[in-house]
């Protein structure tokens, strides 16, 4: 009999930049379980009920704006954050449940999907962000966790505490990539852009390279607005955005959060954690320059020499960096082809799901192996052209 899965996820009630990775791991996912995939908008109460007095041109911000007022009130009392995703009502029973997560906040979004535990065999979880620091504060939510039959974090330190506050099984899982829109060997481009930064930066590296932008010419793009502030239009249209800028970049900046001064160096508090940029940056062929993050999992899914060209955001030598391995061109050209044809192998998101079900007892599908087979192609005639 066909498998029926659900896949869900709060990602289109917050629309902000960083929730494409879980939009893209729930497309890919539902796209090869032939699954259904609800990801409620926002539950825009106030504009249904005060619709005449809200200003016309942002009823979405207005709802947030109330949200985050509200979950501040609620956190004051002792209080869980309230849901905010439209309700849903399951009209079937499935075999399997996989509901993918930001933070544990979200976990609170679950009520809104009513009955889901009854009408689901089996559920699984995936986890984006979790601080050790954190972790006592979010006990709550965390306990929502006993309803899963077994969750994947991104943050294994995050682990071994973790049985204090719930008693579901927990295992690492790695964030991925779209491989087929990140790989620079289906449509080959010129890699016209410089250098790429997105998202939070060393700042000391980032005024040397406006400088150099403006001494050199040299092309770099970088963020201009707040990322906190970043909304996002269409989610696909975002990520093969990012890819195409991507596959047109020589040096992409990763700097693992541990090594960066900003607003999370409270939260992250010295903890090693693979993000996502790293992914990002050698599907697409860029050579990263930044820090790699120290733990185990970097050199399980980063297995080849300068998968990152070590700088130190204090540096204060990054052009003397840039043109050493401009000098090399058969060094740069080696290790884009290596980042990608990796990437291809190991890194998309379908990977991710076999090793979900592979943990489960599950079999994969048909749909499954047949993208597995088109990446592993694409990298079999991207090796063929060394």
């Amino acid at each position: 009999m066909k498998r029926r899965t659900l896949v869900a996820s709060e990602f289109n009630a917050k629309d902000r930049a960083h929730f494409a990775s879980a939009y893209e791991f729930c497309r890919i996912v539902a796209e090869c379980e032939d699954a259904d995939l609800i990801a409620p908008g926002i539950d825009n109460y106030l504009t249904r009920r005060f619709h005449a007095i809200l200003p016309k041109h942002d009823p979405h911000n207005v709802q947030r704006d109330f949200n985050r007022l509200t979950n501040a009130f609620r956190k004051g009392l002792g209080l869980m954050n309230a849901p905010s995703i439209e309700h849903v009502q399951l009209t079937q029973d499935y075999d399997l449940f996989f509901f993918v997560a930001w933070s544990p906040q979200s976990l609170v979004e679950l009520s809104r999907i009513h009955d889901w535990r009854r009408r689901c065999k089996v559920a699984v979880a995936y986890l984006f962000e979790l601080w050790s620091s954190t972790l006592e504060e979010d006990r709550r939510y965390l306990k929502l966790l006993d309803q899963f039959d077994h969750v994947f974090l991104l943050h294994s330190a995050c682990i071994p505490r973790l049985r204090q506050y719930t008693r579901t099984p927990c295992s690492f899982l790695a964030t991925g990539v779209d491989g087929l829109i990140a790989t620079p060997y289906l449509s080959p481009v010129k890699r016209v852009i410089d250098v790429y930064s997105i998202g939070n930066r060393a700042a000391k590296i980032h005024g040397q390279l406006l400088k150099l932008a403006e001494e050199r010419d040299l092309f770099y793009l970088y963020d201009t607005l707040a990322s906190t502030d970043s909304r996002v239009k269409a989610w696909h249209e975002h990520r093969l955005l990012l890819a195409n800028i991507i596959r047109r970049t020589r040096y992409f900046m990763a700097f693992s959060p541990a090594t960066l001064a900003n607003s999370k160096a409270v939260t992250v508090a010295g903890e090693q954690v693979l993000p996502a940029r790293l992914f990002e940056g050698a599907a697409g062929g860029a050579v990263m320059l930044g820090t790699a993050p120290q733990c185990a999992e970097f050199g399980a899914h980063f297995d080849w020499p300068d998968a990152v060209i070590e700088v130190s955001p204090d540096s204060s030598h990054i052009a003397d960096v840039i043109d050493e391995l401009d000098a090399n061109p058969c060094r740069t050209e080696l290790l884009r082809r290596t980042s990608t044809v990796r990437c291809l192998e190991m890194h998309d998101w379908v990977y991710r799901w076999d090793h979900i079900l592979a943990t489960i007892g599950m079999q994969s599908l048909p749909r499954l192996h047949v993208r597995k087979l088109q990446l592993r192609r694409i990298a079999a005639d991207a090796m063929a052209l060394a």
